[in-house]
C-alpha cells in the first residue's frame, strides 16, 4: 500500500504561513500537525468520482460502501419542470384570482389535482429552489400547468419549432416530498414540499414515503452536509451545486430495529422544528400560513411594548430552533458512528452552530427572492402593520383576527395541500374572498378598490386607515398613531403614505410583495406630479371600468370642489380690494389652489388616457404587465419599462399585449 501526504490550507487566509508551519513540523520534528494527513490514494475510490477526500477517516470513507445511497430503493429523487420563460408561466402566489389556484385534500391523488387543470384552475403551487433555509420555506410561487401543462409542454421556438420546456418527471407532480435549491455558497437545506405542488429543476425534489420528517432531519444535519461537502468539491466562497445525481449518492441509514428510538427521536425534533419557524411566519402576509402582524400577536399596551415583546419571542425561537439543531446533528453522528476527530472536521469545516432561522445564502441563478427572515426593527414591524390595515380596508384581512372574535387557526401539516387563500384572509365556506361584507362586521370594507389621498373624502386612505385602527385600539387607538408615527419619523400618517420613495408605503409594499425576481405590488399608488393628491387600487378589484370609476367618483368630484374654492378665493379678492396685507394673503391662495388645479387637470388627463385605452385586465398577465398601462401616474420605473416593451411588441401571449395589439396601439 503506498501513502501520500496531503495539506488541507483551505480554511485559513494566511495559507502561506499555514503551509511553512506543517512544512517545518515535518522537516524539524518529522511530525504532523493539524493540517496534515497521510493517506492512501486508493481509499478515494470508496466516494463516487473519487474526489481526494483524504482529511476525513477511512470509515467516513467506507461509509459509501457500506450504507445504501439516499436515492436508491423506494427513495426517489428527481428534478421537475424546466419553463424556458419564467415570466410568462410563473407567478408569485398572490398575483393571481384564487379560485384558480389548484387545492386539495390531504387524501386527494395525482389525477384529483390533475383533473382540476381542466376545470379552470390552472396555477400550482411552485417549488423554485430559494435560498438557504432549513426545515421550512414558504413556496411563494404558481406555476401554469393548465390543462395538464398543455401551453408548458407545447412550448415552442417559433423559428425552428423546437421544443424549449422541459416538464420532466411528471408522475411524481403533486406528490409531497421535500424540496431543496440546487445551488448556494453554503450550506445544503431541504424543507417540505407540501402535496399539490410542482417542483422545478432549480428546485430538485424528494419522495420518502412514510419517511419524510426523519429524511428532512438526517438532510439538514451536519454529517449529511459533510457527505455532500466531499462530493461537490467547492470552497467556502464558491458556489455548490447540488444536482439529483450528486444528491442521490449519498449514504443514508435507514431505520431498522437498533435505531428505533434515534428514528423516533429525529422525527419529533424535526417536527418541532418545522412548527417553531412556522410560528414566526405566520406574521408574514405574503406567507400561505399569515394570520395577523407580528405587533397584533402580542397583548401589551404601548406598540413599543409589543415591539420589544416580538424581538423577545423571536430571540427566545430562534435560540429554541439552534438547540434542535444541536440534538439533530448528535443523533445524526451517533446514527452514522461517525469518530470524534471526523465529526470535529465536519464542525470546523461547515460550522458547529447552524442557524436555521434568518442565514443568508446565495440563491440559484433562476432566483432573486429572500431567505426566511423575521423582521426585529420597530420600523419595518410597523409597516407590517399599516400594510395589514391597508389590508382589511380593502376586505384582503379579516380584522375578527385582531379583535379575537375568532379564534387563532391552528398550524395544518407541513406537508399538506397549501390553501388558495392564507388563514387570516376574509373568506367565506368555500375558503375563497368574500365580495360582501359579512353580518355584522366590524369594518366598512371598499369593495370597489379605490382609495384615495384625499382628507375631504370619505374614503380617504388615512381615514379608512384610522377606522381600522379604532376597531383594533377604541379610545386608544389616537395614541398608537401618534406613537407609530413617532416611530416612523414621520409627523402624521399622510406623510407616510405620500412619500413614494424609500421610506414611504408605496416602496415598502413593492419590496414586501416581491420574491423570486417578481415584482408583484396589490395596492397600487397613482400619485399627482406634485404628491398632492393620489389614488390607490387594490389589484384583486381590477376590471375594465375601475379606471373610469376612478375618475367618475373620485378624481372629478374632487375638481369641481377645488374650482369652487378657486371661485371663492377670486371672489373674495374681488371684495376686497387691490391692495393691503389681506390682498397679499388671497392672491398666494389663489396661486396656490390655482397650482393645486393644474396639478388635478394633468392627474385627470393621464388617467383618462390610460382609461380610454379600454383594456380589461387580466390577473393571469401579472402584476407588472396590467400596471403597465398607468406608467404615467405610478411612481415606479417598472410600470414604464414594461409599457415600453408591450409597445415594443414583447409579451404578444398576454392578454394585454393582444389588447393593444387589436387597438393598433402596437
Amino acid at each position: 500500500m503506498s501513502e501520500a501526504l496531503f495539506l488541507r490550507l483551505l480554511p485559513y487566509e494566511d495559507k502561506s504561513s499555514v503551509l511553512a508551519e506543517a512544512i517545518a513540523a515535518i522537516h524539524d520534528n518529522h511530525t504532523l500537525n493539524s493540517v496534515a494527513y497521510v493517506v492512501d490514494p486508493t481509499s478515494f475510490s470508496k466516494v463516487p468520482d473519487s474526489p481526494f477526500a483524504y482529511w476525513v477517516s477511512e470509515h467516513f470513507r467506507q461509509l459509501f460502501i457500506r450504507l445504501p445511497s439516499i436515492g436508491n430503493g423506494r427513495r426517489t429523487i428527481k428534478q421537475g419542470i424546466a419553463t424556458a420563460d419564467d415570466f410568462r408561466f410563473v407567478r408569485t402566489w398572490w398575483e393571481v384570482t384564487p379560485k384558480k389556484i389548484v387545492t386539495g385534500t390531504p387524501d386527494m391523488k395525482q389525477e384529483g389535482y390533475r383533473q382540476q387543470t381542466f376545470e379552470g384552475k390552472g396555477w400550482v403551487p411552485f417549488a423554485k429552489g430559494g435560498v438557504y433555509s432549513p426545515y421550512y420555506s414558504d413556496l411563494h410561487l404558481v406555476v401554469n400547468w393548465e390543462r395538464d401543462g398543455e401551453d408548458i409542454r407545447n412550448f415552442k421556438d417559433p423559428q425552428t419549432g423546437k421544443l424549449l420546456s422541459r416538464p420532466q418527471n411528471t408522475e411524481f407532480y403533486f406528490h409531497p416530498g421535500l424540496t431543496w435549491s440546487d445551488r448556494t455558497t453554503k450550506l445544503f437545506s431541504a424543507r417540505p414540499l407540501p402535496a399539490g405542488s410542482i417542483f422545478s429543476v432549480k428546485g430538485s425534489a424528494g419522495f420518502f414515503t412514510g419517511e419524510e420528517l426523519y429524511v428532512l432531519g438526517i438532510m439538514n444535519s451536519l454529517i449529511f452536509n459533510g457527505f455532500l461537502s466531499l462530493l461537490v468539491g467547492a470552497g467556502d466562497a464558491a458556489a455548490r451545486y447540488y444536482q439529483v445525481g450528486v444528491i442521490g449518492t449519498v449514504p443514508f441509514m435507514t431505520h431498522n430495529n437498533n435505531n428505533s428510538q434515534d428514528y423516533e427521536s429525529v422525527k419529533k425534533i424535526t417536527f418541532t422544528a418545522i412548527n417553531l419557524k412556522r410560528s414566526l411566519d405566520i406574521t408574514n402576509e405574503t406567507s400561505h400560513i399569515f394570520h395577523l402582524p407580528a405587533v397584533l400577536q402580542i397583548t401589551r399596551v404601548t406598540l413599543v411594548e409589543r415591539i420589544n415583546a416580538w424581538q423577545r419571542r423571536v430571540t427566545e425561537t430562534e435560540w429554541q430552533l439552534d438547540e434542535l439543531q444541536y440534538k439533530i446533528d448528535s443523533i445524526a453522528f451517533h446514527l452514522y458512528d461517525i469518530e470524534d476527530s471526523d465529526r470535529h472536521t465536519i464542525e470546523e469545516s461547515l460550522g458547529s452552530s447552524k442557524q436555521i432561522v434568518g442565514d443568508k445564502v446565495e440563491e440559484d441563478d433562476s432566483e432573486e427572492g429572500n431567505a426566511f427572515e423575521v423582521s426585529l426593527d420597530a420600523q419595518s414591524l410597523l409597516t407590517d402593520l399599516l400594510s395589514y390595515t391597508v389590508g382589511c380596508v380593502y376586505g384582503r384581512w379579516d380584522i375578527c383576527f385582531a379583535i379575537s372574535e375568532r379564534p387563532m387557526p391552528t398550524l395544518p401539516d407541513p406537508f399538506a395541500p397549501l390553501p388558495a387563500c392564507s388563514p387570516g384572509m376574509l373568506t367565506g365556506n368555500d375558503g375563497l374572498p368574500l365580495d360582501e361584507v359579512p353580518p355584522e362586521y366590524p369594518l366598512i370594507i371598499n369593495w370597489e378598490g379605490i382609495l384615495v389621498d384625499d382628507p375631504d373624502h370619505p374614503d380617504d386612505i388615512v381615514r379608512r386607515v384610522r377606522d381600522v385602527l379604532g376597531v383594533i385600539w377604541k379610545d386608544n387607538a389616537e395614541a398608537i398613531e401618534q406613537e407609530a408615527c413617532h416611530l416612523l419619523g414621520v409627523k402624521e400618517l399622510r406623510d407616510y403614505f405620500r412619500r413614494p420613495g424609500n421610506d414611504g408605503f408605496w416602496m415598502d409594499h413593492v419590496r414586501r410583495y416581491s420574491k423570486s425576481r417578481r415584482k408583484a405590488p396589490i395596492y397600487w399608488l397613482l400619485q399627482s406630479s406634485k404628491r398632492n393628491y393620489a389614488l390607490w387600487l387594490y389589484y384583486h378589484r381590477l376590471d375594465k371600468d375601475i379606471l373610469f370609476k376612478a375618475l367618475t367618483n373620485y378624481v372629478e368630484p374632487k375638481l369641481r370642489l377645488e374650482e369652487s374654492r378657486l371661485a371663492q378665493l377670486r371672489a373674495q379678492l374681488t371684495g376686497v380690494g387691490s391692495a393691503g396685507r389681506e390682498v397679499k394673503q388671497l392672491e398666494r391662495q389663489i396661486e396656490r389652489q390655482e397650482g393645486l388645479m393644474a396639478e388635478l387637470y394633468d392627474f385627470r388627463d393621464k388617467l383618462r388616457h390610460a382609461a380610454d385605452l379600454q383594456l380589461a385586465p387580466d390577473l393571469n398577465d401579472g402584476v407588472v404587465l396590467n400596471i403597465a398601462p398607468l406608467w404615467e401616474l405610478v411612481p415606479w420605473s417598472e410600470a414604464r419599462k414594461y409599457w415600453e416593451e408591450l409597445r415594443a411588441g414583447k409579451y404578444e401571449w398576454s392578454s394585454i399585449g393582444k389588447q393593444l395589439r387589436e387597438r393598433k396601439v402596437i
